[in-house]
């Protein structure tokens, strides 16, 4: 069966179309033939080029905490399928136009909102990639995150995205190794 894709490939874009098609020939590239992943197109420009994708994840990771115990612990309740909406302003790339991550399924991570205002916010510091980054560079950070493989939980600079994840990862999640997981 043929790819959507490859009925573009003949298409000559310029400008940031060019950069949009190249966005998601990477995409695509990336996750054709890949387990762990794949994504859907779920909103097009008017030349049909995608600008907003959801990307499904298929990793084990922490999706929540139980309720605590008597002993004040909540322990991490794992989960392996995340969707994360990646969405592209009308002015991307720009430096005022970077690209917004969030997940539409639950993540227990710092750099994730998973309380308040914003829930599933993915923070990047996208502000300090520049232009020349491609979305599947911010994905392969994303995929860090899940197997947390990397994650910032300290209250300092560059700040965890939710405190209250960050002050679970701190005080329970790292002294009793649970943020280490079989993938």
């Amino acid at each position: 069966m043929e790819r959507e894709i490859e009925n573009f490939k003949e298409k000559r874009f310029i400008g940031k179309d060019a950069r949009l098609f190249k966005e998601w020939e990477m995409l695509d590239k990336r996750l054709e033939n890949d387990p762990k992943g794949t994504y859907i197109i779920r909103k097009r420009n008017g030349l049909g080029l995608p600008v907003v994708f959801d990307i499904i994840f298929n990793i084990k990771s922490i999706v929540g905490v139980t309720p605590a115990n008597e002993a004040g612990e909540q322990k991490p309740v794992f989960g392996d399928n995340h969707v994360m909406r990646i969405t592209l302003p009308n002015n991307y790339p720009s430096a005022d136009g970077q690209p917004e991550f969030v997940f539409t399924s639950e993540v227990w991570h710092p750099n994730i909102r998973f309380f308040g205002d914003f829930k599933g916010r993915v923070c990047l510091n996208t502000g300090d990639s520049g232009v020349h980054t491609h979305l599947i560079d911010y994905m392969d950070r994303v995929i860090d995150y899940l197997k947390y493989e990397d994650y910032h939980a300290k209250n300092e600079y560059p700040y965890p995205e939710d405190l209250d994840v960050a002050e679970w990862v701190l005080k329970q999640g790292e002294p009793k190794g649970w943020i280490i997981f079989d993938q």
